[in-house]
């Protein structure tokens, strides 16, 4: 079985049954979080295991695989306690072509429609800036995952400061692709193939199709984990790189 078809089954296996909606966990954890659980150890003997003070979603022959969504760097006091003693990998999934839906007042649910943005590895940048510490640790691999899923909003008068919608649950339908980010090397897949030997954030931001604050992230996470190098800068004051690897 490919890795396609095995996420298809665990998307099936997931949503057969049933889950409550009120947040990442054992009690009411959210579907996405769920298949991708079942995904990468469709045992459930080896789900939400105790592990000194914390628990990981799974754990099985000295290996741990944590699932997180958004925020990973509300990770790092549970990754420090895990890295000495585990090899872990940090699988953070990433909308790739969505599909929303509103559900209304009454409950009926709209039309479909499709977003116009699509899902990329570079949109994990300020994820990953935030474990930037952790991500060179020997034992640490974080994998990005392209998903396509369904997005659920429910209209509201108002959620925090924003006004008119909040999103009820995502359902994942389909695994698009992988990257393995295991050693600096691999950090290289973020970076747009046609670039000079010398180049700065802007022309990152042009090959990539990029903002430029975007590209300007990008560059300090490859600059963090030692894949390129700051070699001065330009009669504008913008950082000169070169690739090291």
């Amino acid at each position: 079985m490919n890795d396609a078809d095995r996420f298809s089954a665990a998307c099936s296996a997931v949503l057969s049954v049933s889950h409550e909606k009120e947040g990442i966990g054992t009690q009411g954890e959210k579907t996405l979080h769920a298949v991708f659980k079942n995904y990468y150890e469709p045992d459930a003997a080896f789900h939400e295991v105790k592990t000194g003070s914390f628990i990981a979603d799974i754990r099985r022959d000295g290996r741990i695989v944590e699932i997180q969504t958004h925020g990973l760097y509300r990770m790092k006091k549970k990754l420090n306690a895990f890295l000495p003693d585990y090899e872990v990998t940090v699988v953070h999934p990433i909308p790739h072509v969505r599909t929303v839906r509103w559900i209304e007042k009454d409950g009926t649910l709209s039309p479909k429609r499709k977003s116009p943005k699509t899902g990329k590895y570079v949109d994990a940048v300020p994820e990953l800036l935030g474990i930037r510490d952790l991500l060179l640790h020997s034992h640490l691999s974080v994998v990005l995952s392209l998903v396509d899923c369904n997005d659920y909003k429910v209209r509201s008068g108002k959620v925090g400061r924003k006004r008119g919608a909040m999103r009820f649950e995502r359902i994942p339908t389909a695994l698009v692709s992988e990257l393995r980010l295991s050693r600096p090397r691999d950090y290289l897949a973020f970076l747009p193939d046609d670039l000079p030997d010398v180049f700065t954030s802007a022309d990152v931001a042009r090959a990539g199709r990029l903002h430029r604050d975007d590209a300007t992230s990008l560059l300090f996470l490859l600059y963090t984990v030692g894949v390129v190098e700051r070699i001065g800068k330009n009669e504008q004051r913008y950082y000169l790189y070169r690739r090291l690897l």
